[in-house]
């Protein structure tokens, strides 16, 4: 998620996402982003991964995918 302040956004660490990016007129089988994901097995092209509410998380953050994680969040000093 974005930060509102800028010297703690620059320090952070950026996803970069590598592999095609899905047509939304011909999207892929199961898991419509698995064809980026670097988590991405079998599962993910036969099965679509159901929304779930991630087990650690408080603020109500939900996932869809077959190997959701939550990341640990540290408050900058």
């Amino acid at each position: 998620m974005p930060d509102a302040d800028p010297d703690s956004e620059s320090r952070r660490e950026r996803i970069r996402l590598t592999g095609d990016v899905p047509s939304p007129i011909d999207p892929p089988s199961g898991c419509r982003f698995r064809t980026r994901c670097w988590k991405a097995q079998d599962i993910c092209a036969s099965q679509e991964p159901p929304l779930v509410q991630l087990s650690d998380s408080t603020d109500g953050h939900q996932a869809a995918c077959h190997f959701p994680e939550v990341k640990q969040v540290v408050a900058a000093e």
